[in-house]
């Protein structure tokens, strides 16, 4: 019985070694943005909002004052292959109450605390605390023997993780739920001719306002999520098309700070019929800034190949090429004015935004099937949008973009 109950537990680890190196490592990864995701939501800090100084990192504020001192037990490994444990498990009970009552200690101690104040610890000699003569002998042939240690043993046999025996089913059609924990940020750069009151020369700008390297200085990525339902259809053994419905969340952090309504140029300044609500980040007085994350949500129905690189028997990879259509459902975004040096605050409703858009996106992905029909994959991907957030009248050219770790599950039809 033993013997075949290791040969299962071979047969399990050998097909599940490529699970373990592949898919355990990536979904640790996308875990770990995901609490990142989280901790950033309710701290508002980011990469860059951590101090990794040596100092810092060792840094505790009480010193440890004592050393504590432990002592070890060695106890044999008992043999429970062959008779020689039936004959030998009351030497063995002997034997451990020999070491047991050797390694505790069989005087009163006393233990000297950081406030230096002297405290006897009340402590009894170990036959007194531990009686092992109490301890009666362990059957173990009987324990070996009994009904309920043979039906654990039947179920061990019977239940794993992926049976090897199982045959994969696969359908020409598919469905799925996925998830993806993404990092996300822009491309920034504007049109020097459609600014009011720019210059430039060569490579160098001349503005008042607000410059692309101040901008490209201080935002900062955000994390953020892709949720959705894939469909897909098998062509032949190295294609097959993929579609769905997501909703993906794009954006990036700005830094801001709180418009001076005393400033006469306030009172005058207006940008798509409303009035500013932050103007550009202090360098000089940086207490006065304020972190704003833009955030644009899109309805996004892809559409793309897989490529198939490389099939094992239960497990697939395959690189992911495709289109996503976009349609613009929600906006939180500040808008920079050049000609009036404010910030403003719009929403999905103003004609600003693009309503309509392409985006690309690029993956590998790794399948396992964990059933007949079901399939676990993990999607390391690229998306980036390949219109502008902003159309004109403002001169600002930005393409939104995000990387993530895609994690879900595909379900096998006809």
């Amino acid at each position: 019985m033993f013997v075949g109950l290791s040969n299962i537990k071979k047969i399990v680890n050998g097909k599940s070694k490529l699970v373990y190196w592949a898919v355990v490592p990536a979904v640790m990864l996308g875990i770990a943005l995901l609490f990142f995701q989280t901790y950033s939501l309710v701290t508002g800090k980011s990469f860059r909002d951590f101090d990794f100084h040596i100092g810092k990192l060792w840094h505790t504020e009480n010193a440890a004052k004592e050393l504590k001192k432990s002592q070890t037990v060695i106890m044999p490994k008992p043999n429970l292959v062959g008779p020689s444990l039936l004959d030998q498990s009351s030497s063995l009970i002997d034997n451990l109450k020999k070491q047991v009552i050797s390694a505790l200690p069989a005087k009163r101690t006393t233990l000297q605390p950081a406030d230096n104040i002297e405290v006897k610890a009340n402590s009894t000699y170990a036959k007194e605390l531990f009686n092992l003569t109490l301890i009666d002998n362990v059957n173990i042939s009987s324990l070996i023997q009994s009904k309920q240690l043979q039906k654990y043993y039947a179920k061990i046999e019977s239940d794993y993780l992926i049976n090897p025996d199982m045959l994969p089913k696969e359908g020409k059609w598919y469905v799925g739920i996925s998830f993806t924990p993404t990092l996300n940020y822009r491309t920034f750069s504007y049109d020097a001719s459609q600014v009011a009151g720019m210059a430039q020369d060569d490579e160098h700008v001349y503005t008042f306002g607000l410059t692309e390297t101040s901008r490209n200085q201080t935002d900062k990525p955000i994390t953020s999520y892709t949720i959705g339902i894939d469909v897909g259809r098998i062509l032949n053994d190295k294609i097959s098309v993929f579609s769905g419905l997501h909703y993906a969340n794009y954006g990036e952090q700005i830094l801001v700070r709180t418009a001076d309504l005393k400033n006469p140029n306030y009172e005058t300044a207006k940008f798509m019929g409303t009035c500013p609500l932050y103007e550009r980040f202090d360098p000089q007085n940086r207490e006065n800034n304020i972190p704003y994350t833009n955030s644009y949500s899109f309805i996004e129905i892809p559409v793309g190949l897989n490529i198939n690189l490389r099939s094992f028997e239960k497990s697939r990879l395959t690189m992911d090429l495709g289109l996503n259509f976009q349609k613009m459902d929600h906006v939180n975004a500040l808008v920079y004015d050049f000609e009036t040096d404010y910030y403003y605050w719009l929403n999905r409703k103003e004609e600003i935004f693009t309503k309509f858009g392409i985006g690309s996106e690029v993956g590998i992905t790794l399948s396992q099937y964990v059933g007949e029909r079901l399939e676990l994959f993990i999607n390391p991907q690229f998306k980036y949008t390949l219109n502008s957030t902003l159309k004109k009248p403002s001169p600002i050219s930005q393409n939104q973009y995000a990387t993530g770790l895609r994690i879900g599950f595909k379900q096998q039809l006809f």
